[in-house]
């Protein structure tokens, strides 16, 4: 399949190359990638040269209940704490959880309550 569109994935592979020492996330595969319209061509070409780099590509476990318990026992002790509602970087750094952890513990909440 021929495309008149720049190729997207190398510059997608030199970012996550420079912030990432020898595995990737899929969460940081996602958010490199971002809003950009991408091919399967184009994800696999970022795979491919991730691991031409010598990366590995691997996806965090997650366990969407116990990560939203300890989001929202967080967000409960923080605010009583502080008065406010605290930042994602504050729900991540205090209840041990990763930032990817922590937005996609949210996003099982918003799937939970539709």
């Amino acid at each position: 399949m021929s495309s008149s569109k720049p190729a997207l994935a190398p510059g997608i592979v030199k970012r996550l190359l420079a912030d990432h020492a020898e595995v990737v996330s899929l969460d940081a595969v996602a958010e490199a990638i971002g809003a950009a319209t991408v091919t399967f061509e184009d994800i696999e070409a970022v795979f491919d040269g991730l691991e031409a780099a010598g990366r590995r590509v691997e996806s965090e476990p997650h366990d969407p209940p116990a990560a939203l318990a300890k989001v929202l026992a967080t967000v409960r002790s923080f605010s009583a704490a502080t008065g406010r509602r605290p930042s994602l970087p504050e729900i991540a750094e205090h209840s041990g959880l990763s930032l990817s952890e922590v937005r996609f513990a949210l996003l099982y909440a918003r799937v939970l309550v539709r």
